[in-house]
C-alpha cells in the first residue's frame, strides 16, 4: 500500500472520472460514426490504458465497487 494522501486520491478519482466521460463520449461516437473507426480507435484505446492506469492507483488505496467503476467516484467539495 503506497500511502497517497487525500489531495493525490482526489486528483486519481477526478482524473478517473474525467477519462470515462471521454471514453463513453467516444464510444457513443464511433457508434454513430463507424465509418471513423481506423482515425480514432488509437485514441479510444489510450485513453482505456489510462483509465486502468488510474483505477489501479485508487484501488492501492481503496476498495472500489463496479459501479464506481462504470460509472465513476463521487467526489464532493474540492480539495486543494
Amino acid at each position: 500500500m503506497s500511502n497517497l494522501n487525500e489531495k493525490a486520491i482526489y486528483q486519481l478519482k477526478w482524473n478517473y472520472n474525467h477519462n470515462l466521460n471521454r471514453f463513453y463520449n467516444g464510444c457513443n461516437y464511433l457508434e454513430e460514426h463507424t465509418e471513423q473507426i481506423d482515425k480514432f480507435l488509437p485514441t479510444l484505446l489510450e485513453i482505456k490504458e489510462s483509465l486502468e492506469l488510474f483505477l489501479e492507483e485508487i484501488m492501492k488505496e481503496q476498495t472500489v465497487t463496479n459501479d464506481e467503476v462504470l460509472n465513476g467516484f463521487k467526489l464532493g467539495g474540492t480539495i486543494c
